[in-house]
Order: C-alpha cells, then structure tokens, then sequence
C-alpha cells in the first residue's frame, strides 16, 4: 500500500512538505500540492506558481515523481496550458482537481462542479487526451493506460457524486475511458464537503463499476483516515487482507485499491504513514523538532513574524490532541504573539503535559 499527503490549500505548501518529507518522509509516496487555478488569461496566481517551482524542494532525490501539482480548470485550453507549464518544470505527473466541494470552485464549473454536468466532464477528458495524449507515457514504452516512474502522466481525483452516491457509477464509466494514471476518490459526495462518515461501500461499488467498465488506472481511496485503527475498518470493509496496509503489494480483487490520500489524519499524526507501513509512532521529541523546523522554514516563506505564528497555530489545531490537560498550556500557545512568546508556551506544553 501506498501513502499519499493530500493537497489542503493553504496548508500542504512547500514549506510544509519539505520539512515532513525531512522528518517523516519515508513513509509517503507522494505530495500533492494545493491546487493551481488555471486561468483564462494562461497564468497562474503568483503565489500558487510560486510554490511549484523547483527552487523551493528541498531534500526531495526524485520531486519529479513524488510532488504532484494539482490543477483546478474547468476548459481543455488552460488545463493543457497548466499541465504542460507542470511538466516543464520537470514534474512528470499532474492531477486534476474533480472533486473540490466548495462554491467559489463549484460554481465557476470547476473542481467537483464538473460532476454536476457528466456529459460536459466527458467532453472535456475526451478532448484534454486528444490534445494531451501524444506526450503522455514514455518514449519506450506503450502502456499509457498505467505509465510508470519518469513517464508523463494525468490522474484524477473526485468524489462519488455531486448530490447522490449513485452519480458514482455514470462518473466511473467515464473515467474508465481515458488512459489516466491514478484515480483518487474522495468517499463523499459534493454535498457532504468534509462531514459525515466517509461511504466506504459506495467507494468499494464505484471502484467495481470503474473496473467492470474496463477502467486500468490505480486506485487511491481518500476520506478520514485518521489512524491505524481507521485504515484496518477500510481494509476489511473492502475485502483486503490487513497485511496489504504494510506490505508493498498491490490489491488484485475487483474493490482493491493500492493506496490511501490522508490530509488532515497528517496533520494531527506526521508519523501516521510510518505507522500504517509497520513503524513506529509519533514521539515527543520529534514533533518538537517538527514544530521547531516547520517555524524555521515559515519564517523564510512569510514575512511577519505574527504570520507565522498563525501559520503555526494550523498545525496546533491538530496536534494538540496528543497532550492530556493541555487547556492551560494551549491558551497560552494561542496567545503568543511574537516568538519568544510562541517558543516558551511550546517548551512549557511538552514539559507540562503528558504526550500521548
């Protein structure tokens, strides 16, 4: 199984993904970045470029196949325009953004608004892979359905639906059409956004449909995957043997998938990925070089030290579960407003507090 950061916007940016990878990175696969806009006009916002460009990965052998830039369109012309940008750059894969829930991407017919309209969503990978297709995959190899490392390639990520579940099954035949690298989906509808419990059945049903429908692409389920406890609940549901979770093997039966995008389950646990490949779990004195990292390298990407702070305090919001009784402490953090202050309420949170 593999292991996959999942793009968050404003949070999964490189300073973020060169110290993890730094820290915690042998067990991810790949880093996804926050999605690029691609604009009409054929230019990405400063700083959406800005943290794609090679100049700023750090301690990455091969960023070339290990960070995935994203790319939010809703036309064939931008979305080839900001793949081929991508691929200049030297990454050798990009991923469109199907499945964003909110209504500023929505309704400009993008991110998970494209499932609203599948006959559009079909138009538009029928053409992308017209347009795209000669400089996908390798120059010695003929398998573009499924290209390996070095190769360039498109995947996807979506969601079930945009209002119902059952959109799932038109939107896997679809897919199933076009030689895409890797499908992620999303274990929600649209109209779910991030709440509810993740519909694991209704992900195993659409990962048959996609694969009855001829579909060759890998699979990657994403949706509350929090700890090890979550991952072996999934494995089970979707018939695979708990020893996939660590082993490196691929899931051969029709609901398999070979691997699991985490977002905000790698925020709480930097370490969930070495955990769920058989490692060890997270430990106080490595989240405290961390944080002591993340803040080091903030602080080169921000200009205002009170900036970084609040940049700091994203992390906090999910880290903070691994200290019992920390109200006191965690107030303290909250408050802090210049970086002596910051550095002493997070020095007095892990000599006060139980790490757990």
């Amino acid at each position: 199984m593999k292991y996959y950061f999942a793009p968050m916007e404003g949070i999964t940016l490189y300073p973020l993904r060169n110290i993890h990878h730094e820290i915690f990175g042998d067990g991810i696969d790949k880093y996804y970045t926050p999605f690029l806009s691609a604009h009409h006009n054929l230019r990405f916002k400063k700083r959406e470029k800005r943290d794609a460009m090679p100049e700023f990965i750090k301690g990455f052998e091969n960023y070339d196949d290990v960070i995935i830039p994203q790319i939010m369109a809703n036309s064939v012309d931008t979305f080839a325009w900001a793949t081929r940008e991508m691929w200049s750059l030297g990454y050798n894969e990009v991923n469109y953004n199907c499945g964003c829930p909110a209504a500023t991407v929505t309704n400009r017919h993008k991110g998970s608004g494209l499932l609203q309209d599948t006959e559009y969503l079909d138009e538009m990978l029928d053409r992308i892979f017209n347009e795209l297709g000669n400089e996908i995959g390798c120059a010695d190899s003929d398998n573009s359905n499924n290209p390996g490392d070095g190769c360039k390639k498109i995947s996807i990520k979506t969601r079930l639906g945009f209002y119902d579940e059952a959109e799932a099954d038109e939107l896997m035949r679809i897919y199933a059409k076009y030689p895409i690298s890797e499908l992620t989906i999303h274990a929600r509808v649209r109209e779910d956004f991030y709440q509810g419990k993740p519909r694991i059945e209704a992900f195993k049903r659409a990962v048959e449909t996609y694969r009855n429908a001829g579909g060759k692409a890998d699979i990657c389920y994403n949706g509350d995957i929090n700890s090890v406890e979550d991952a072996k609940k999934l494995l089970e549901v979707c018939g695979i043997s708990e020893s996939a979770m660590i082993a490196g093997n691929s899931c051969d039966n029709a609901s398999g998938f070979s691997a699991i995008m985490m977002g905000r389950g790698l925020l709480a646990n930097p370490a969930l990925a070495r955990q769920l490949k058989g490692g060890k779990a997270l430990e106080a004195d490595e989240l405290r070089q961390y944080l002591k990292r993340l803040y080091d390298e903030y602080a080169l990407y921000i200009p205002e030290e009170r900036n970084v702070i609040f940049k700091m305090l994203e992390h906090w919001a999910f880290l903070h579960v691994h200290f019992e009784d920390n109200e006191k402490c965690l107030k303290a953090i909250r408050k802090a407003r210049s970086k002596g202050e910051y550095t002493a309420a997070v020095n007095n949170i892990f000599a006060s507090c139980k790490f757990i």
